[in-house]
């Protein structure tokens, strides 16, 4: 039997410091699944008022979180193998076209400008279907006891909820956090590895660690948004002491 493939999401809420980034490359489709056989097309817009006609565009792939990028076509470049790429400088928009798709298609596909330096998108994940669909299972782990005895209850008042989502495929889901009905998104960094065991069939588990800085009576959910728009959550109402 093919071994399995776990997936790792570490999403953690801090106490909110203040963030600000410069995206020019933009890339608002997250996921697309697809069947073998289909084709998709994938694509990256820039930023206002900067113009694809100032770069020179580029599609990358990633087909495991860890490992290199691999580049796979430029703007003009004649169509190679299954893939063609289109600049629309009308439009400012460059796009991706992968057609007759196979299992082997499935990557996290990265669209780049480049100049003096090279700016990415936050690339779109592409899953092409070899298996059943399988949802997730969701659960909150409450804070461990040890953790909250180790605490110094004047100047360390933090505890730590975990949500897991499990058993799904394919890989293609968000989580997020809701603190008395209010969608927590300040301070929310992710990070993702992934440990390939099988070609066939994901299985994959997600976590999302919040801390919350007083020890005030909450209401906190998690919910997971998987890849066809459904939405599994669970709730936990508690005095985290």
């Amino acid at each position: 039997m093919a071994p399995y493939s776990f997936v790792i999401c570490l999403s953690t809420v801090f106490i909110s410091v203040g963030q600000t980034s410069a995206h020019i490359v933009l890339q608002s489709t997250r996921f697309i699944s697809a069947l073998p056989g289909d084709k998709v097309t994938f694509d990256c817009s820039m930023a206002a008022g900067v113009s694809v006609s100032s770069y020179t565009m580029h599609w990358y792939r990633q087909d495991h979180y860890g490992q290199p990028i691999q580049f796979i076509i430029k703007e003009y470049d004649k169509t190679t193998q299954n893939y063609e790429a289109i600049l629309n400088t009308k439009d400012n928009m460059f796009s991706l076209i992968v057609s007759n798709l196979t299992a082997q298609d499935s990557s996290t596909y990265y669209c780049a400008a480049s100049h003096s330096q090279a700016f990415f998108g936050n690339g779109t994940k592409l899953t092409v279907l070899a298996a059943n669909v399988t949802l997730p299972k969701v659960k909150i782990l409450p804070p461990s006891p040890k953790e909250i005895c180790s605490q110094d209850k004047i100047n360390d008042k933090r505890s730590t909820l975990v949500c897991v989502a499990s058993g799904f495929y394919p890989d293609h889901v968000s989580v997020s956090w809701k603190v008395n009905g209010v969608e927590r998104q300040d301070s929310v960094s992710t990070d993702t590895s992934q440990d390939k065991i099988n070609d066939k069939r994901s299985t994959l588990v997600c976590v999302a660690s919040g801390f919350y800085p007083d020890h005030m009576s909450r209401s906190f959910a998690c919910t997971v948004h998987f890849f066809n728009g459904d939405e599994y959550t669970v709730d936990i109402s508690k005095y985290i002491e």
